[in-house]
């Protein structure tokens, strides 16, 4: 009979590959230390923990929903289990991945990174770096972010002579909100923006305005959405 692994069992598989005698220098005093830099946290520290361990617990239930999607969930945590058992940087990696999810702040990106990690158990393969930067700007999404995302990638991408870009009809009621969420591409490096070159024409008219392109990890993170949203009413 094979053997059967949950969470707890892959969180050692994680601890251990994190463990050296550095950080058991650190772990040994790292109260004491937290105490000193921040002497109200002793005080404040053990409130709201139980909501905050219900929320967490959420999350990462999404996860696992994205995780087992279509498969059973304890084959897929034998997966997991096998799959951080494998390398430290892969363990590395899903411990990055759990934090994020913790971290996250909506639900539907917990889903996504579910998505995200299953596909890569069964070939036991890396993420990418496109991936990974993906990871990272979820990890401040916001449910606006991910309609508008999808919206702009659907209905408002455009080819270019710099790329393919990002094109709002002039009468395009809520640009404002289409704009943050632009912005919030670039800082997380999903979308480039750049001025068109002094003298060049859009369509006739010399544009001077601030121009959004995507980057290779577009791509990446429409086919997660467009993957989740067959889940994303129950999120």
């Amino acid at each position: 009979m094979s053997e059967r692994f949950d969470l707890s069992d892959i969180e050692k598989v994680l601890t251990r590959a994190m463990d050296n005698p550095t950080t058991e220098i650190i772990r040994s005093g790292s109260i004491g230390v937290l105490s000193i830099i921040n002497p109200i946290v002793g005080l404040v520290g053990g409130i709201g923990n139980e909501f905050l361990s219900h929320y967490n617990t959420f999350k990462l239930s999404h996860l696992l929903n994205g995780l087992k999607t279509g498969l059973n969930l304890e084959r897929r945590l034998n997966d997991l289990y096998n799959y951080v058992n494998s390398s430290q940087v892969k363990a590395i990696t899903v411990a990055n991945l759990l934090k994020q999810t913790v971290n996250a702040e909506c639900p539907k990106v917990c889903l996504i990174y579910g998505l995200i990690l299953a596909s890569h158990l069964d070939s036991c393969t890396d993420f990418t770096h496109d991936e990974l930067i993906v990871c990272k700007a979820l990890e401040n999404a916001t449910d606006f972010d991910l309609d508008n995302f999808k919206e702009m990638m659907n209905n408002h991408l455009k080819e270019a002579s710099g790329g393919r870009r990002i094109v709002f009809p002039k009468d395009l009621a809520n640009i404002s909100a289409f704009t943050t969420t632009c912005d919030w591409c670039v800082y997380n490096r999903i979308f480039v923006s750049r001025m068109l070159e002094w003298g060049e024409m859009d369509d006739g008219v010399l544009d001077i305005t601030t121009n959004y392109y995507v980057a290779s990890p577009a791509a990446i993170l429409l086919n997660y959405i467009n993957s989740a949203r067959q889940t994303w009413n129950y999120v």
